[in-house]
């Protein structure tokens, strides 16, 4: 199907938004939402341990990890939900993260 074909067949689709490359759209998500603060992380597939969490991170602003790669978190608090996405403060008060997804245990 050539171009013309296509937006003839579909004239009023939406103009596509380049998505980083294999960031869970839950992610996605929760990076649209304004959380009034700086969010160093956005972990997915959180698994809990005591106050710390396992987790595959994203749009981690230290650079230390990269996409895709999993992580542990250092001890964290619950500040508040949104949209089903949780914000979470490290005890220390330092560092805030977004889990977009949780596993249960």
């Amino acid at each position: 199907m050539s171009t013309s074909v296509r937006k003839q067949a579909f004239p009023h689709a939406l103009k596509s938004v380049p998505l980083e490359h294999n960031v869970p759209i839950e992610v996605v998500q929760a990076q649209s939402i304004d959380w009034g603060i700086t969010i160093d992380a956005y972990l997915a597939s959180a698994a809990r341990a005591g106050q710390r969490y396992a987790a595959t991170v994203f749009s981690d602003l230290s650079g230390a990890s990269d996409n895709g790669m999993t992580v542990a978190t250092p001890p964290l608090e619950f500040v508040e939900e949104r949209a089903g996405f949780k914000l979470m403060r490290s005890v220390g008060g330092a560092d805030h993260f977004v889990i977009t997804s949780e596993l249960s245990v």
